[in-house]
């Protein structure tokens, strides 16, 4: 089961793309003329899904060490009591 460069960009673009021009269409009817093929667009699409959720986290992460580090190091202090004057209002 092994899928050709060819195979991926077209699967990349049923997947990135709106739906509603024609490749769409005649890709889902190859899709079910090749079973095989939709396989493999479930596994490109959940490896999609998982970097996403990977990258979101990543930025999270990245976000909350931001926070701790204006909020709760000393040299930080005044711009703290900036922001917090700035919800007091």
């Amino acid at each position: 089961m092994k899928t050709s460069l060819n195979e991926l960009r077209l699967i990349e673009h049923y997947l990135l793309s709106d739906g509603k021009d024609g490749e769409s269409f005649l890709f889902e009817a190859k899709m079910i003329l090749q079973p095989e093929l939709k396989q493999q667009v479930y596994w490109q699409n959940k490896t999609y899904k998982i970097v996403r959720d990977y990258g979101r986290k990543q930025l999270k992460n990245e976000i909350n060490n931001i926070h701790e580090t204006l909020f709760n190091t000393a040299e930080h202090q005044s711009f703290r009591q900036k922001v917090m004057r700035l919800f007091r209002k």
